[in-house]
């Protein structure tokens, strides 16, 4: 049964309603405003617990929110009952105090914790949402959302694009099975991820594609710092079913002073890309 002890704890109230009429004078509530909060709060209470049901998958975080609304919803019972029946309250103030305190502290410790969950469950999936699955890499929506939104250049020394593609790639799959082109696709990104400087970002851009953004870089920079990624991965050997695989790529770069638009700078970075594979692969081309 999905809501069990949510439904004993309602069914408990309602026999120690039945029993308190058999045993004490039965009078209507004469202040009409306390009832109603007093049954608001009742209420409230059976309605975080039956809310919070979902939550059984986090038992720490359940058991404390119903415990907590659990022991509320007895301090309101209990003054609630007051309201109906003539009898001596002394004996049950202190209970009625101990049980609202100690469920409001239990709900504040189950608040808190679910929200730490919450902003926990928040952060993994825009991680995942930014994230290419396979190489761990920045995907394509993120790196366009971080260049839009953080970088500044400087326009003494200019931004750079450089698209990189791993040369022959569909041979590799062709000839050692996907598992090793992904294989090749993961160590790549890991490699060229460790080249990364702290202003540059770098994302899988597609297939076997990868896209760096340099910040603050000269065009000679550029070229120097494509070069020495192009030379990095040939000396690569990634190993595949006991077999030494070697790739080459190819560089196509787009070098400015200032933005004259992403979709049009990465457009250049892929024509220059273009060039270098029509020159013979394993070499670096800058987009004139």
């Amino acid at each position: 049964m999905e809501y069990k002890t949510q439904h004993t704890i309602i069914l408990l109230y309602v026999l120690a309603f039945i029993y308190k009429v058999t045993i004490y004078t039965f009078t209507w509530p004469e202040d009409l405003i306390e009832f109603i909060a007093e049954i608001a709060m009742l209420i409230a209470c059976f309605a975080v617990m039956y809310y919070i049901n979902p939550l059984k998958v986090f038992p720490k975080i359940y058991w404390l929110m119903l415990f907590g609304s659990a022991f509320y919803s007895m301090s309101a019972f209990m003054d609630l009952t007051e309201e109906f029946f003539v009898e001596s309250t002394v004996r049950n103030s202190n209970l009625d105090d101990f049980l609202k305190t100690s469920g409001f502290i239990l709900l504040s410790l189950g608040i808190h914790r679910w929200m730490n969950l919450h902003l926990q469950l928040i952060s993994e999936l825009k991680r995942k949402a930014e994230t290419d699955q396979l190489t761990g890499l920045l995907n394509r929506r993120a790196f366009i959302q971080r260049i839009t939104g953080t970088f500044k250049p400087k326009e003494s020394e200019g931004r750079a694009f450089l698209l990189l593609d791993i040369d022959h790639f569909k041979a590799i799959n062709d000839n050692y099975g996907h598992a090793c082109g992904d294989q090749v696709l993961t160590s790549a990104a890991k490699s060229l991820k460790a080249k990364v400087r702290k202003d540059d970002i770098l994302a899988r851009w597609g297939g076997e594609e990868f896209l760096f953004f340099l910040a603050n870089v000269t065009k000679d920079e550029a070229i120097a710092i494509a070069n020495s990624l192009r030379q990095h991965i040939a000396q690569l050997t990634f190993q595949c079913n006991n077999e030494a695989i070697q790739c080459t790529t190819s560089i196509g770069i787009y070098h400015a002073f200032s933005s004259s638009g992403l979709e049009k700078e990465i457009d250049s970075a892929d024509q220059a890309l273009y060039q270098a594979k029509s020159n013979g692969r394993n070499c670096v081309v800058l987009y004139e």
